[in-house]
């Protein structure tokens, strides 16, 4: 939301009626980069004139503190086409707008959330109106047949008129969606972060956007070197620098958190058996220039003449028990020693997960199990015809849920070799019998 200064308003006076204590002013400040040149008052807060317009926290009524929608924040329920399935919807501003025709949700195991929704238009509802207008960035809850999958904001919708149609497309992502769009206000600087831990930074940066950071996984210690942004850094480019460092993954949580996380393995509980439903087809891409059977971490060296780069190999050992040599060497930076191994590992994982990929279609939302498919879940798969000669295990890597006139509702997991997040690999591979 924003505020218009008035006569006689301080940024303690208006701190104390939107944020309830008028000694968070600076949380004002640090959301309006216009206040970083001003002139100090007394207290140290900056000048504020009249007709200063200010952005304030946006609170989104359907969320309450613990994450979960409330289902009083939804009074009204709108069908945009009365004809098309109810399965997914969308809660703004106190509707929770259903009937779209098609829509695609997307959910990647290393990056944010996403979701597209089509359907009908009519501008002369007035409901329809509020919810969509052009760059409101609305707080909205998204759910799947009533359970919530993800707190976030929408993007500015498309209309599309013809003579015949009229139609709308809505995208949006998590809340912490903009730290991937947006770089910190110049009151942030000088952004130095020096001796801080991973999740301290990532507060720190966060907080101006009133993103919220959860930590699953080891952060590791505080970084001993100097750790810094540039002012035309975006904030999501930043801290996916310092996660790698730590062997850590960036996405979000269901409350549209930023989540910084080590991936876990599950034991599988859904098996998909090519020509057996839900099993529809399978794609498999193997890229022979990304498998290696030695990955090679270095520090950067800064003073050559004094200084030798701390390393770290990783092994493949099922490229080395066959006897097959492929070495890659990089210089990894902001690595030190001490972070060196983890670096190498995530750079390892993220190879050998772009190494070989399945995408698989199946039919409908849920597994077997009963459960909506989701990122880093571990499924059994067997397909012989996609060079997987042996059930396997397989980890989802991404999935995405669609449904079309076309398709019905159908599920793209794209899949990848067990572990490869956490740098591990298992002793074979399901091409081999």
């Amino acid at each position: 939301m924003s505020y218009t200064v008035k006569s006689g308003d301080t940024l303690g006076a208006i701190a104390l009626r939107f944020l309830g204590n008028s000694n968070r002013w600076p949380e004002i400040v640090s959301k309006n980069p216009i206040l970083a040149s001003r002139k100090k008052m007394s207290d140290g807060s900056p000048v504020i004139f009249v007709g200063d317009a200010l952005i304030l926290e946006k609170e989104n009524p359907s969320i309450v503190e613990d994450g979960n929608v409330d289902a009083a924040g939804a009074k009204n329920v709108v069908a945009l086409d009365e004809k098309a399935a109810q399965d997914v919807s969308i809660d703004i501003n106190g509707n929770r707008f259903t009937g779209f025709t098609a829509y695609t949700l997307s959910f990647p195991s290393d990056t944010f959330d996403a979701f597209s929704f089509s359907s009908v238009w009519d501008a002369e509802r007035d409901e329809c109106k509020a919810a969509f207008g052009a760059f409101t960035y609305a707080p909205c809850s998204v759910r799947l047949d009533g359970e919530l999958l993800f707190s976030g904001v929408l993007l500015p919708a498309s209309p599309s008129v013809s003579d015949s149609s009229r139609t709308i497309s809505l995208q949006g992502y998590p809340k912490c969606g903009v730290l991937g769009d947006s770089c910190l206000p110049l009151s942030a600087f000088p952004a130095e972060f020096n001796g801080l831990t991973l999740s301290q930074i990532a507060k720190k940066c966060a907080s101006p956007f009133g993103v919220a950071v959860k930590i699953d996984g080891d952060e590791g210690a505080a970084f001993d070197e100097e750790v810094s942004i540039s002012p035309s850094e975006t904030v999501l480019s930043f801290l996916e620098k310092l996660a790698k460092q730590r062997g850590l993954i960036i996405s979000n949580t269901q409350a549209g958190e930023l989540l910084l996380y080590a991936p876990k393995e599950e034991k599988s509980s859904v098996e998909l058996v090519e020509g057996k439903p839900p099993f529809v087809s399978m794609s498999v891409q193997f890229d022979g220039q990304k498998m290696f059977s030695h990955v090679i971490g270095l520090t950067p060296v800064k003073d050559k003449k004094d200084e030798k780069a701390a390393s770290f190999v990783f092994e493949n050992k099922a490229l080395i028990s066959r006897g097959v040599l492929r070495v890659h060497s990089e210089t990894i930076e902001d690595a030190t020693e001490a972070t060196i191994e983890s670096a190498t590992k995530a750079l390892a994982a993220r190879m050998l997960a772009s190494s070989a990929k399945w995408s698989l279609t199946v039919k409908g939302h849920r597994g077997s199990d009963g459960k909506i498919y989701h990122k880093n879940q571990t499924v059994l798969v067997y397909a012989p015809n996609a060079e997987i000669y042996k059930k396997t295990a397989l980890t989802i890597d991404e999935v995405t849920l669609k449904r079309s006139d076309s398709e019905g509702a159908v599920a793209v997991l794209s899949l990848v070799l067990p572990g490869v997040r956490s740098g591990a690999l298992p002793d074979s591979f399901p091409w081999e019998e």
